[in-house]
């Protein structure tokens, strides 16, 4: 990397990058890289087809039903994937909500608020709104958006809540404008993954970047690199 001048595509949601890619590029910055790197939102829950046309190098997120795809392969597939981290998905309201004066966010509450959706694949309904169908409740979407950095905006400024991974909130920007609760209902945690094309699986350079992304999100996932990107602004539970 300190000789050959490459560029790689990587393919995140803006929530994931604001947790990678800073210490990504201090990282090259240390080794006196010549590596470039180049960032592109995430579009679907399945980049497979981006990757095997070679628009991205890799991708990193969270990507359910690809891991069932390839669990269900034996692990043949085109494609590869490796855990890097896992969190939590928590409620977000603005610090002066009123549903912050109570205790606890209520599942009668969270379905009565209106909220915004994160959706940077563009689905109609997504894993919360699944989770709720399945205990019989929904919620009132008014605002769908793929951006998180724009939902985080969005939720400070107004009475919509939001479903943010925890991981972000700290490095959101508006950490002391924004509250953080439990979801009042269960959801399971979310596993982030690196995937890439099997045929970059030998090039030594993309294997380089590999494990560069994973010594990145080791660092970034240390008790006390974690324990700051999951602290919550007052009066958080």
């Amino acid at each position: 990397p300190a000789q050959d001048e490459r560029q790689f595509t990587l393919a995140m949601a803006d929530a994931t990058a604001a947790v990678l890619v800073p210490p990504l590029v201090a990282a090259l910055g240390r080794d006196a890289s010549r590596v470039d790197l180049r960032v592109e939102p995430l579009t679907t829950r399945d980049p497979r087809p981006q990757l095997e046309r070679g628009a991205a190098d890799a991708a990193i997120g969270f990507f359910p039903d690809v891991a069932r795809a390839l669990a269900a392969s034996g692990g043949q597939g085109e494609t590869m994937l490796e855990p890097l981290y896992e969190c939590e998905y928590v409620c977000v309201l603005r610090h002066d909500h009123p549903l912050c004066r109570q205790d606890a966010l209520t599942l009668d509450d969270y379905c009565a608020a209106d909220h915004a959706r994160v959706s940077f694949a563009g689905r109609k309904h997504g894993f919360v709104d699944e989770a709720l169908a399945r205990l019989g409740r929904a919620r009132r979407v008014m605002l769908t958006i793929n951006h998180f950095a724009t939902a985080a905006q969005v939720v400070r400024q107004s009475d919509l809540l939001a479903v943010f991974p925890r991981t972000y909130v700290a490095l959101s920007g508006f950490a002391e404008q924004l509250a953080i609760r439990p979801l009042p209902f269960e959801l399971p945690r979310i596993e982030i993954g690196l995937l890439w094309h099997r045929r970059h699986e030998r090039d030594p350079a993309q294997r380089w970047l590999r494990e560069a992304i994973q010594r990145t999100a080791a660092q970034a996932m240390t008790p006390e690199a974690a324990c700051r990107a999951q602290e919550a602004p007052a009066p958080a539970l």
